[in-house]
């Protein structure tokens, strides 16, 4: 597999510092395979930005199961994929989380664990949901 890593305008170098009680920063996805920033969308709501993905050799590094045609030639790193959020006290929830590996947008959520090195972000389908834990990256 080969591991596409983008440099965004604003470097990890030059990323604002976030507190570790803080759901911004940069975290491994759970599977391992990519990295999502998570950063303020500029209303004081957090965003979810893939910054690095792993991309096995031969398959396309844009977002072809995109259910829109327009962007199914849009790449996987830099795709918003945490958006939409509403805080209700230490969690944010009523947002959508987008998964590229099927084009769809589910229900989401996210907050800090007990732990603050692991973000448990949630995607629901009606009433089925699966919770996934990131760890965060040290910078």
């Amino acid at each position: 597999m080969k591991l596409l890593v983008i440099a965004f305008a604003l470097s990890a170098a030059s990323a604002p510092a976030f507190a570790s009680d803080s759901v911004h920063g940069l975290w491994l996805t759970e599977a391992g395979t990519g990295t999502v920033r998570v950063a303020d969308c500029g209303d004081g709501t957090p965003c979810g930005i893939i910054e690095t993905a792993e991309i096995p050799d031969g398959e396309p590094a844009t977002d072809v199961n995109n259910a829109d045609p327009a962007k199914r030639n849009e790449p996987i790193i830099g795709l918003t994929m945490l958006d939409g959020f509403e805080q209700s006290g230490d969690k944010w929830k009523k947002g959508r989380i987008y998964n590229p590996e099927d084009g769809k947008s589910y229900k989401s959520s996210i907050q800090l664990d007990d732990d603050p090195g692991v973000l448990k972000v949630k995607g629901c389908i009606a009433f089925l949901c699966q919770t996934q834990r990131w760890t965060r990256v040290e910078e």
